[in-house]
C-alpha cells in the first residue's frame, strides 16, 4: 500500500473541514439567535447608556467597555461565519452563454 502523498492529505483534511463547519451551520444559527434574544439583546447598549456616569479610569468603565467590545464583535464573527459556511452549499452562479 502506498502513503498518501501531501497533496491527498490536504484535500482529505479540506474535505474533514469543510463536512465539520455544514455539521457545525445549525449551531452556529442558534448562537446567532441567543445574541440577539433577551438580555444579551440589549446588553451593549445598555452598558453604554451607563458610562457616562463612570469615572473612565475606573475598572467598571473598562470592563463595561470590554463587555461591549466582546459582544459587538462576536456578533460580527458569527455572522460572518455563518456566511462562510452558507457561502460552501450555495450553487456557483452560472456565467451567461457567449
Amino acid at each position: 500500500m502506498t502513503e498518501p502523498t501531501i497533496a491527498q492529505l490536504d484535500a482529505q483534511i479540506a474535505d474533514l473541514q469543510r463536512q465539520r463547519d455544514l455539521a457545525s451551520l445549525n449551531g452556529s444559527k442558534a448562537v446567532k439567535a441567543a445574541l440577539v434574544a433577551g438580555k444579551v439583546a440589549t446588553l451593549a447598549e445598555d452598558l453604554e447608556a451607563l458610562l457616562p456616569d463612570l469615572s473612565n479610569e475606573s475598572v467598571a468603565a473598562q470592563q463595561a467597555r470590554n463587555v461591549i467590545s466582546v459582544i459587538r464583535n462576536v456578533r460580527g464573527l458569527v455572522d460572518g461565519e455563518i456566511s462562510r459556511i452558507e457561502a460552501m452549499v450555495e450553487p456557483e452562479p452560472e456565467e451567461p452563454a457567449a
